[in-house]
């Protein structure tokens, strides 16, 4: 009997993977802000949310009132880095568990959720115009599959202002094949993803980047990708508390990148120490919030550019 139910159980659960969400139903959604477009918001944002508590699962209940809450609030910790400049779109998804982030078949299920909701905005939503595909954490690892199998098509490529894949180690193994993968060189550049992590100076890997692991990073204080220091004079403002109560902490750490890791070290003052790192000298939490304003300030210039380029393309 218990044999029986057992089978019955992973037939439901199948089925449902193959028919996967309805992104036409609003409640998939954590914000759809898909009314009519203003002159300020010229873009699209389409953010994924990092990694959310979710108990004892491979793949996050999209309908649990705590998980839905749980995404919501990650959402809303990074909403306002992009949400002054563009409409804001984020799918709820029925993300991996951090126990199951190596599974072949959890991965599946949660990458069919992120495809099908951009999919859906696409065709709905976006109206052919340009947008930002963000993420962090395990938002930022499914930004990048979407672009490495979406974004084949030049025609749709070439509406990204950027991808800001914040918080993921993205190496050239990823980016062979994939030319609209191009990693960030200045501050302006369109067309590109964004990415840095954050370590203590002398980490050698973490459980997030191995040993012998060389990321494509860009340094988001002095927009090099080269070991120039940043003083914490160029640090516009971190927000250690992303919470509604997080205030601006103007200068809290300089950036240096460790070109033998591809990784941002901070550089902590006087002022601002070093908070804890995680187990192996990883800063993963903080990566949103060290250089918050800097990054806040670089999406708007990002849209200005891409304007401005349009602009310039257009036919008299």
């Amino acid at each position: 009997m218990r044999k029986a139910f057992l089978f019955l159980l992973s037939c439901l659960v199948t089925l449902s993977t193959a028919r996967g969400l309805d992104y036409s139903d609003n409640e998939m959604w954590v914000y759809r802000e898909n009314g009519t477009p203003t002159p300020d918001k010229p873009v699209d944002v389409f953010f994924l949310s990092p990694t959310v508590g979710m108990g004892n699962v491979v793949n996050l209940d999209v309908k649990d009132p705590a998980s839905r809450a749980n995404t919501r609030r990650a959402v809303d910790a990074e909403k306002g880095i992009y949400a002054d400049a563009a409409r804001f779109f984020s799918p709820y998804y029925r993300m991996k568990s951090m126990p199951h982030r190596l599974d072949p078949k959890a991965q599946e299920v949660t990458y069919s959720d992120v495809k099908a909701a951009f999919l859906h905005y696409l065709e709905h939503d976006n109206q052919g115009r340009p947008f930002i595909i963000a993420g962090f954490s395990q938002g930022s690892q499914q930004a990048m599959f979407l672009i490495q199998d979406v974004l084949s098509d030049p025609k749709i490529a070439g509406r990204m202002v950027a991808a800001y894949l914040i918080g993921l180690s993205v190496t050239e193994r990823e980016t062979a094949g994939h030319p609209q993968l191009k990693p960030a060189q200045g501050e302006c550049d369109t067309g590109v993803f964004v990415s840095w992590n954050t370590e203590s100076a002398d980490t050698k890997g973490s459980m997030l980047v191995p040993a012998d692991t060389l990321s494509l990073c860009i340094n988001p204080l002095n927009w090099k990708t080269d070991a120039t220091p940043a003083p914490p004079e160029l640090n516009e403002g971190a927000r250690m508390d992303l919470g509604p109560r997080g205030r601006m902490q103007p200068h809290y750490c300089g950036a240096v990148i460790n070109p033998k890791r591809g990784k941002v070290n901070p550089v902590f003052t006087a002022e601002h120490p070093a908070p804890p790192h995680l187990h192996g000298g990883s800063y993963h939490g903080m990566d949103p919030c060290f250089f918050y304003e800097n990054h806040r300030r670089n999406v708007q210039s990002r849209i200005r550019a891409f304007m401005e380029r349009m602009k310039k393309n257009r036919p008299a």
